[in-house]
């Protein structure tokens, strides 16, 4: 059986992380962080505050769709082009907020996001635990010394953050993933509807769902169909 290619982790990023950092495409499009970290697949959240759409025509010129994302940092756009690719961004609209997992790209000195995965979130506070776990990932990925003030946010994810996104609910969907899921992977309906029959939450499922994509241990397979990355 061929080794499957480790799929890169997405690092939880502000808007700002990326533009005012500096790009570069040594080995691959990145981004180095104004805080040393390297980006390159990034996790963002934030509002969609406008959307754009052009259709494909005779002259070759491909499908084009683009949503601009602002998280309070900074704006930055998420963008598509092609009939197949621009699926991601169906039922995406101004004025919700949403989880955006994709890669980092450059054209004509813009930066910009190529989207995997955009999903609107109905819960305002997954904002703050996105914004928890960017500072985690500031801490584990640049080397910094920690200041007073970020000492005091990575105590707040000792006792928040760390039980958000990892923890036996993790574990659980995990192992539940891996055990039912067929080739074209399960619904997340699925999921919720496992673990809520257990007492579990709905929004916090989904979000363990989200948020465990985004960490690479779980793929999303088609829209809304999920597989565990190591199959």
């Amino acid at each position: 059986m061929a080794q499957m290619r480790e799929r890169m982790t997405a690092v939880r990023a502000s808007i700002s992380d990326i533009t005012s950092g500096t790009f570069s495409s040594d080995s691959g499009p990145y981004v180095i962080s104004p805080f040393g970290v390297e980006l390159r697949r990034v996790a963002i959240v934030g509002f969609v505050v406008n959307k754009f759409y052009r259709e494909g025509d005779d002259t070759g010129k491909k499908r084009f769709e683009s949503i601009t994302v602002d998280d309070g940092t900074d704006t930055i756009g998420v963008k598509v082009w092609g009939e197949d690719d621009a699926a991601v961004l169906e039922g995406m609209k101004e004025n919700i907020l949403a989880l955006v997992v994709g890669r980092i790209r450059e054209y004509n000195n813009e930066v910009y996001i190529m989207p995997e995965i955009v999903r609107e979130l109905s819960d305002p506070n997954y904002m703050s635990l996105h914004l928890l776990e960017r500072y985690r990932a500031i801490l584990d990925r640049s080397g910094i010394s920690q200041a007073d003030t970020l000492e005091q946010q990575q105590e707040l994810l000792t006792t928040k953050s760390s039980t958000a996104v990892s923890g036996k609910l993790a574990n659980d969907i995990i192992a539940y993933v891996r055990l039912e899921a067929p080739p074209e992977g399960i619904p997340l309906k699925d999921i919720v509807a496992y673990f809520e029959k257990k007492g579990q939450d709905s929004e916090k499922v989904q979000t363990k769902v989200f948020n465990l994509v985004a960490e690479g241990a779980l793929n999303e397979v088609s829209i809304g169909q999920f597989r565990t990355s190591d199959i």
